[in-house]
C-alpha cells in the first residue's frame, strides 16, 4: 500500500487524500504530462494541488462542484491523447466537474492510489454533510461498535486495557490465518507512532491493529463500488454483485438476507439485514465462494472405459531436462512437469550406493538423482 497505514474505512481513504500525493494530469491532444502533488482541504471541501502558475484559486476544484468520478480510461481526453495506450486502464481516473462537465483526467502510480481517490472522492460527493462527522468521528461505525464488544468481553477487569497476549490471541480467534508475529508487530508499531512503551493495549489500539492487519484493500473498494459508496451491503447490493459478479442465476432477495444472517459478524448488520466488510470478506473466503467445483470432489466423469479410450497428460525421462543421453538430471523438470498439470511422470530407481535408491537410466550416461530428493 503507498502508506504505512492501510485503507480500511472512507475515514482512511479520505486522511490519505488530506496527506496528498504526486499524481499526473492528462492533457487532450498532448504528448506530455504533468505532474502536480494534490491534496483534500482539512475542511473538506476543495481538491487543491501545485499551481504551474502563481495564481493558487485556479489550481482548486471545489468538491460542490464535482458532478461524476469515474475510474479508468473513460473520457474523450484518454481516448485521444497520444499516449493512452502506455497508462495503465486500473491507475486512471477522471473528475468530470462544472456546469459543462470538464473533466480533469488524472493518472496514479499505482491502482491502489487511483481506488483510495476515486473511493474518498465517491463518498465525500454524496455524503457532503456527514464526511466531517466520518473523519472525526470514525469510530461509530457497526464495525467499530462490534469490534469494542469483542474487547470489553475479554476485558475481565472493565479497565479498558488487557495485555498484549491477550489482545493478540484475541485477533488471532477473529482471524485464524493471521500470523502472531505479523500482530505483535502492529502493536508495537501503533505504539511506537504514540510514543509509548507497554505491554498493555488499549480498546482502540485493539480496534486499529485489527482493522489495518483483517481488512483486505481490494475487498473494501469492491465493497463501496458495489454499495455505491456505503461502507456495507444490503440484500440488492448482494444480489447484484452475485449475478453481475459472480455470475449466478435465479437469486433472490431471500437468499441474499439468509447469506447475511450466516456470514455478518455485527449484531447490528444481523438486525438490519447489511453485511458490513468483515461479513463480506467471511463470505468471499467461505466454501460458497470456493472456485473449486464441489461436483468434482467426488469420481464426477464416466471412469468405465477402457484406459486407451483417455487421454493422459503424461511426461517421459521426467528427470531429464536436457540431452537424453548426457544431460544432467534434476529436480526442476518435475517441478516443471506436475506445474504443466501432468498426471503421469516417469521414475526409473535404482540401488544406489549404501543403499540408497536413485532415480537414474542406466542406458544413458545421464547423472542420478537421488530418490529421496524427488519424494521431499
Amino acid at each position: 500500500m503507498p502508506s504505512e497505514k492501510k485503507i480500511s474505512s472512507a475515514s482512511d481513504c479520505i486522511s490519505f487524500m488530506q496527506g496528498g500525493c504526486e499524481l499526473k494530469k492528462v492533457r487532450p491532444n498532448s504528448r506530455i504530462y504533468s505532474r502536480f502533488f494534490f491534496t483534500l482541504d482539512a475542511d473538506l471541501q476543495a481538491l487543491r494541488w501545485e499551481p504551474s502558475k502563481k495564481d493558487l484559486e485556479k489550481a482548486k476544484l471545489d468538491i460542490s462542484a464535482i458532478k461524476e468520478i469515474r475510474l479508468g480510461k473513460n473520457t474523450e481526453t484518454f481516448r485521444n491523447n497520444g499516449l493512452a495506450d502506455q497508462i495503465c486502464e486500473d491507475s486512471a481516473f477522471s473528475i468530470i466537474h462544472g456546469e459543462n462537465y470538464e473533466s480533469l483526467d488524472l493518472v496514479a502510480n499505482s491502482a491502489d492510489v487511483a481506488n483510495i481517490w476515486v473511493s474518498g472522492l465517491r463518498y465525500l460527493v454524496s455524503h457532503s454533510k456527514q464526511s466531517l462527522d466520518l473523519v472525526e468521528g470514525g469510530q461509530n461505525t457497526p464495525r467499530f461498535t462490534w469490534l469494542k464488544s469483542i474487547f470489553d468481553a475479554a476485558d475481565v477487569d472493565g479497565n479498558g486495557i488487557m495485555l498484549e497476549d491477550t489482545a493478540v490471541e484475541l485477533i488471532k480467534q477473529l482471524s485464524p490465518a493471521i500470523k502472531e508475529t505479523k500482530v505483535r508487530l502492529k502493536f508495537k508499531e501503533i505504539q511506537k507512532s504514540k510514543e509509548k512503551l507497554t505491554t498493555r493495549v488499549t480498546k482502540e489500539e485493539f480496534c486499529e491493529a485489527f482493522s489495518e492487519l483483517c481488512t483486505r484493500p481490494e475487498v473494501y473498494f469492491l465493497l463501496v463500488q458495489i454499495s455505491k459508496n456505503k461502507e456495507y451491503l444490503d440484500a440488492n447490493d448482494l444480489l447484484l454483485f452475485l449475478e453481475s459478479e459472480q455470475g449466478m442465476t435465479q437469486v433472490t432477495e431471500d437468499m441474499c438476507l439468509d447469506i447475511i444472517q450466516e456470514y455478518e459478524l455485527t449484531q447490528e448488520g444481523c438486525l438490519k439485514g447489511f453485511l458490513t466488510i468483515d461479513g463480506f470478506t467471511k463470505y468471499l473466503l467461505s466454501q460458497e465462494c470456493d472456485i473449486f467445483d464441489p461436483v468434482h470432489k467426488k469420481v464426477s466423469q464416466d471412469m468405465t472405459q477402457p484406459l486407451s479410450h483417455y487421454y493422459i497428460n503424461a511426461s517421459h525421462n521426467t528427470y531429464l531436462i536436457e540431452d537424453q543421453f548426457r544431460g544432467p538430471a534434476d529436480i526442476n523438470g518435475y517441478v516443471r512437469a506436475l506445474k504443466m498439470a501432468c498426471r503421469s511422470i516417469e521414475l526409473d530407481v535404482s540401488d544406489g550406493p549404501d543403499n540408497e535408491p536413485i532415480i537414474c537410466n542406466r542406458n544413458s550416461m545421464t547423472s542420478p538423482l537421488a530418490f529421496e530428493t524427488l519424494l521431499k
